[in-house]
């Protein structure tokens, strides 16, 4: 596989899959839920976000795989730790391309009041686009990426500034109107913005230059999306941008549009339509890697461990990713079910992977070592949010249990094959 992506497209790779569709409705849902104290919400995660990125960027320089998260758990504790990290990292980011993809669509729907029915093939086409793009190899999802970064940090910049006057400190009270709870399940919910540091993990085989750049373009990518997220949620809630169905599902699009008009806000629309075709862009090249190394490793059919000769890209797996998410959409669409109501999904299986990869980051490295405390750091935190999952905490469970199902057909087939043979 060529090695194509070098610093700046790795900058623009980490930003369009994490200030992904998360951007463009989290802040306001966070301020419902928590009120302004929603603000610590994002506080804690920004902060998390560094030794979270750093972990992540050490791992995949010492172990650059396109397996990313399944290969570090792998190499600690074994063929089904990893395996099992793959599947819950595959069905977290499949899953949530019908999110992004509808948040996309959502958007545009809103600007020129579609039906539910127009909206659902505007996400499908978002998917065909991260499909096409990716189809024909990472050089063009490194430079799309790089493209739909700078427009999105555009939008978020005028979304500031246009805001800023609508800014007033009282509405900062109460400050937590609900509790301190509430900040907590803020958290969680904010996990959704946050994923995306073990995406690009999967693609390690393809930078330039690993060993400077990994580390580099994480630690960047956390600063610049740090300040957004924290602007964000600050103008969000000085403005009381929140608190109704229409806020909470496009507080951007609401705050230009206040600001600046409907012909901003239908700008807006376009350009969060643009926004999600880059999230999908990333999380599509990077499953279709991961996929590959699960191929590769017999977690998934054989079938799938496939290069096109002409582009030398996975493009089955590419479109199984594609397939899955658009049918997604379909059936959301069809049973009148929100986006929003899909989260726990993602956010239960996005965690459970980034526990396990932290716990892999312990037994992978020296104690003491800047690897090993970023890692452990991490997982304290991540330990401290287990509990505001709930019952969410089932979801792992169940995959883990229809991989063990999977493994034990695939075993007996084996052995079937074996003795016929």
């Amino acid at each position: 596989m060529n090695r194509s992506i070098n610093l700046p497209e790795a900058i623009a790779l980490y930003i369009t899959a994490i200030l992904g569709s998360g951007i463009l409705f989290l802040s306001a849902s966070t301020a419902t839920v928590a009120g302004p104290a929603s603000i610590l919400s994002w506080m804690i995660m920004i902060l998390f976000s560094f030794p979270l990125a750093y972990t992540f960027a050490a791992l995949s320089r010492s172990y650059p795989d396109a397996g990313g998260a399944a290969t570090f758990a792998r190499m600690a504790f074994g063929e089904h730790a990893g395996n099992l990290v793959g599947w819950f990292y595959f069905l977290t980011a499949a899953v949530g391309q019908i999110i992004v993809s509808l948040t996309g669509a959502s958007y545009i729907g809103a600007a020129f009041d579609l039906s539910a029915i127009e909206i659902a093939l505007i996400a499908c086409f978002i998917l065909f686009i991260g499909g096409l793009s990716n189809h024909f190899g990472i050089r063009i999802s490194g430079k799309l990426s790089l493209v739909l970064s700078i427009l999105l940090l555009i939008l978020l910049c005028i979304a500031v500034a246009v805001t800023l006057p609508y800014v007033r400190w009282d509405h900062f009270q109460p400050f937590a109107p609900k509790g301190w709870y509430p900040v907590g399940t803020a958290v969680i919910m904010i996990f959704w913005s946050f994923f995306g540091w073990e995406a690009i993990c999967s693609l390690a085989d393809r930078f330039k230059h690993p060993e400077k750049d990994l580390v580099r373009s994480a630690l960047i990518s956390a600063m610049v999306i740090g300040i957004v997220f924290l602007l964000l949620s600050f103008i969000t809630i000085g403005s009381g941008t929140y608190g109704n169905l229409e806020s909470d599902s496009s507080p951007i699009g609401v705050m230009i549009n206040r600001a600046l008009g409907f012909g901003a806000q239908l700008i807006t629309a376009i350009l969060a339509l643009i926004i999600c075709t880059g999230t999908v862009n990333a999380f599509v090249a990077s499953l279709t890697q991961l996929g590959y190394a699960l191929s590769r490793d017999q977690a998934l059919p054989s079938w799938f461990y496939y290069l096109n000769p002409r582009t030398k890209t996975p493009t089955r797996v590419v479109w199984l990713v594609v397939i899955f998410a658009g049918g997604g959409v379909i059936l959301t669409t069809f049973l009148k079910v929100h986006f929003t109501q899909l989260l726990f999904i993602p956010n239960s299986l996005g965690m459970s992977v980034y526990i396990l990869s932290m716990v892999a980051a312990l037994k992978l490295y020296n104690r003491r070592t800047k690897p090993w405390i970023s890692g452990l750091i991490s997982l304290i935190v991540l330990g401290l949010s287990v509990p505001f999952l709930g019952l969410h905490i089932l979801v792992p469970a169940v995959v883990s249990g229809m991989y063990f199902l999977y493994n034990k057909a695939t075993r007996k087939q084996k052995i079937l094959n074996r003795n016929n043979t």
